[in-house]
């Protein structure tokens, strides 16, 4: 499938904290809040080539927990799944941001 127009995927802080908020709102108490994607391999995962942008996939891990994959897509749509794969890093909790704007 092609590729949607592009939209303006830039939030405020308070649109971004009341979507946690919700969120957590909804989810158990000791739900992950968040992860981490190290800048390098998602440079690594842009720089492919022809990687016009990324898709997530929600996953679960082998222990069970909930997590994300990225993958670079081309300008078809499609994933690049021959090269770089990313899954989401360190879990939130208990590598939490001192600054709880989106977690608390």
């Amino acid at each position: 499938m092609p590729l949607p127009e592009k939209n303006n995927q830039v939030i405020t802080l308070d649109e971004a904290s009341k979507y946690t908020s919700a969120y957590r709102q909804q989810a158990k108490t000791d739900a992950i809040r968040g992860g981490l994607f190290w800048k390098e391999y998602v440079q690594k995962l842009l720089d492919q080539p022809g990687c016009v942008a990324m898709r997530y996939y929600h996953a679960i891990d082998d222990k069970g927990n909930p997590t994300i994959i990225l993958s670079g897509i081309d300008a078809k749509g499609d994933d690049l799944t021959g090269g770089v794969l990313l899954e989401l890093g360190p879990f939130c909790p208990p590598w939490c941001p001192s600054n709880k704007d989106l977690i608390s």
